[in-house]
């Protein structure tokens, strides 16, 4: 699989961090949770529902690809895409305030650039060159 075809939010099997087939490692890795709390919550689910656990784990070994080895993501974006997976609307608000936050300061900039004070203050700083 060539990193083309690596999509973030896609949930993935990790070969690297595998028990059985990576699937509790995948679900750890896409929601920014512990594997090992993944793992305990699939063992006691083997006991409280053991034939649709085994059938869910079989099906998402079967319909899951392992993830590519050479995708290597900044932290900030790992952590960008976990937190989309935990809670996209909190991640939408924080990523809408971000851009809101741009939207202004690019207005102020494009008023002063605009403005009067911007060229009577070019016209001081060739005057003092």
């Amino acid at each position: 699989m060539n990193t083309k075809e690596f999509n973030p939010s896609k949930l993935y099997r990790d070969r690297d961090h595998r028990l059985l087939g990576g699937v509790c490692a995948g679900i750890g890795n896409f929601f920014g949770v512990s594997r090992h709390a993944i793992r305990f919550l699939v063992v006691v689910s083997l006991f409280m529902f053991t034939l649709p656990t085994i059938i869910g784990y079989i099906a998402a070994l079967m319909l899951l690809k392992y993830k590519p080895r050479d995708v290597r993501m900044k932290p900030e974006e790992t952590e960008f895409w976990q937190s989309m997976h935990r809670s996209p609307a909190n991640t939408m608000d924080t990523i809408r305030d971000r851009f809101s936050k741009m939207e202004t300061r690019l207005r102020n900039l494009e008023s002063y650039l605009t403005s009067r004070k911007y060229k009577l203050d070019r016209a001081f700083d060739k005057l003092q060159d």
